[in-house]
């Protein structure tokens, strides 16, 4: 089986050679090529032989597009700060302020250049590694950028007090993920992977998700022509599953390594495809040991699940983590591989 073989099997709950892994090493492909992150962040071709490099080291069953959230903010007007072993952030929002919304212009996916990176990155991604990996497409969701264009703290006094800017906010992030969604799709995406900060009851109360989350967020993943996985965004989210578990087009969802995931698999059904379980900020602190014996234990755990595939959670595997640290976690995959009945 190659790796879309197995990602698919795991996907339809069949048997597999071994079980489907990946870790976030978007931003590790950079480490391994030697690359300045304002060139990986920037050129579509640096970005794939960050990834070349890391099929290469660890061959993981699923390749991302740039975890480069800002750049879509940037497209909007915020100003960013580049960093030398992290992604780019957000150092000046689009707008002064809920008043200022007049100023926010609307992106451009043809002309804007930190969205026709992403879309071309995929295009060479899907274009080399297509017919063998699936290629997941991270893209910032409709309920967070607006806290990335107008700050956090204007954001949530939006969602608390002023709902005609809040609902105009939403209407812009919903078109934009709508659009940049279509045409990361396009470009030979296999899914697209949206992390959710603000749609978590650890930060509005559960009355606010079910009530001014989920129905916009439900008509944006209507919109998108593809398989969805939902993205716990840095939060433990398996306790709050039965408020997102019947969203459009949603496939599976991405845990927190502090999740339940059996608690997570009774509230879903045995449908959704399960992704975690391995931190991945954490891994830096992890010896190659460690790792390799965390990796078959949360394998072992899982093991009678078939729409489990293990991936580390939250953000890119960070810049610090040792390459042995790295190849510990695959090399326990496989060494873990038995035929799935």
């Amino acid at each position: 089986m190659n790796s879309l073989d197995r990602v698919f099997a795991a996907v339809k709950g069949e048997p597999a050679d071994r079980r489907a892994f990946s870790l976030v090493l978007s931003l590790y492909g950079a480490k391994l090529t030697g690359c300045s992150l304002s060139e990986y962040y920037s050129k579509p071709e640096a970005y794939l032989a960050g990834q070349r490099a890391v099929v290469d080291l660890v061959d993981p069953d699923i390749l991302f597009t740039p975890f480069a959230l800002t750049l879509e903010a940037q497209a909007f007007g915020c100003t960013l700060k580049h960093f030398d072993t992290a992604p780019p952030n957000v150092i000046r929002p689009a707008c002064k302020g809920l008043n200022d919304l007049a100023t926010l212009r609307a992106p451009d996916m043809a002309k804007d250049p930190g969205l026709r990176y992403l879309v071309e990155s995929t295009r060479l991604l899907a274009r080399e590694f297509g017919g063998e990996k699936p290629i997941a497409a991270v893209l910032t969701a409709p309920m967070d950028l607006p806290a990335l264009l107008v700050t956090i703290g204007e954001w949530i006094e939006a969602l608390l007090f002023n709902f005609e800017v809040r609902d105009e906010l939403l209407g812009r992030a919903s078109n934009h993920f709508v659009a940049l969604a279509s045409a990361m799709l396009e470009a030979g995406a296999s899914f697209v992977a949206t992390p959710a900060v603000f749609i978590n009851p650890r930060f509005l109360t559960p009355g606010m998700v079910r009530e001014h989350v989920v129905p916009p967020l439900s008509s944006a993943f209507s919109r998108v022509p593809g398989p969805i996985v939902f993205h716990h965004g840095g939060n433990p989210l398996a306790a709050h599953l039965d408020m997102f578990k019947t969203l459009p087009n949603v496939l599976g969802f991405a845990l927190d390594h502090r999740d339940s995931f059996a608690e997570a698999r009774a509230i879903v059904g045995d449908n959704p495809v399960l992704l975690g379980n391995l931190s991945g900020p954490h891994l830096p602190g992890l010896s190659p040991e460690g790792a390799y014996d965390r990796t078959q234990a949360i394998l072992s755990e899982r093991e009678a699940d078939p729409r489990f595939i293990f991936c580390t959670s939250s953000a890119d595997v960070p810049w610090s983590t040792p390459l042995e640290t790295v190849k510990a976690v695959g090399r326990a995959v496989r060494d873990a591989g038995r035929e799935m009945t």
